[in-house]
């Protein structure tokens, strides 16, 4: 609702988007297989490995000029 809309607690909830993308990483495509099958590319977990990246470093940052929150 309305916290979504004004960028506040967009740190929290960048965290846990990253977490849940590690998660399906780790679980859905690398499956715990070492070798060649470790690497995204080639387990086809380009975009979870991705999005993963993407919310730590929105985490990290925060809002930014979108957010009302004064630290977010």
């Amino acid at each position: 609702g309305f916290l979504v809309l004004t960028g506040l607690q967009t740190r929290a909830a960048a965290f846990l988007c990253s977490g849940t993308m590690a998660v399906a990483y780790f679980q859905f495509h690398w499956k715990g297989q070492w070798g060649a099958r470790f690497f995204p590319a080639v387990n086809e977990g380009e975009l979870a490995a991705l999005y993963c990246f993407v919310f730590f470093f929105i985490a990290c940052r925060g809002a930014g000029k979108w957010g009302l929150g004064k630290g977010d």
